[in-house]
């Protein structure tokens, strides 16, 4: 089984290549501020604030690595107002050992 260690390495991985996101909104891609939080050894939140003038239905939220290529997407039904607003993806690293 791996350690919390080794736990800790492939989550310090895994948060190096969220760098950029994106939401959809009303059909249109909109760019977003990506902040990543650490919550523990193998937890991490991403979250990606979303401006007020963008208002609208969210369907897609879209996490990009330094390259601009696509990492994490996800399709969601959110009805943003017109205000700034903080939509969280938390991810957990584990290791599931058998098969």
């Amino acid at each position: 089984m791996l350690t919390d260690y080794a736990l800790k390495q492939q989550t310090n991985a895994l948060e190096s290549i969220f760098h950029q996101a994106e939401v959809e909104i009303d059909g249109n891609l909109f760019p977003a501020t990506l902040e990543k939080t650490r919550q523990g050894p193998s937890k991490i939140t991403i979250l990606v604030r979303i401006q007020a003038k963008q208002a609208g239905l969210i369907t897609k939220r879209i996490v990009k690595d330094v390259k601009g290529e696509v990492v994490w997407q996800d399709n969601v039904n959110i009805t943003k107002p017109e205000r700034e607003i903080a939509i969280s993806i938390p991810i957990e690293v584990n290791w599931k050992v058998g098969g």
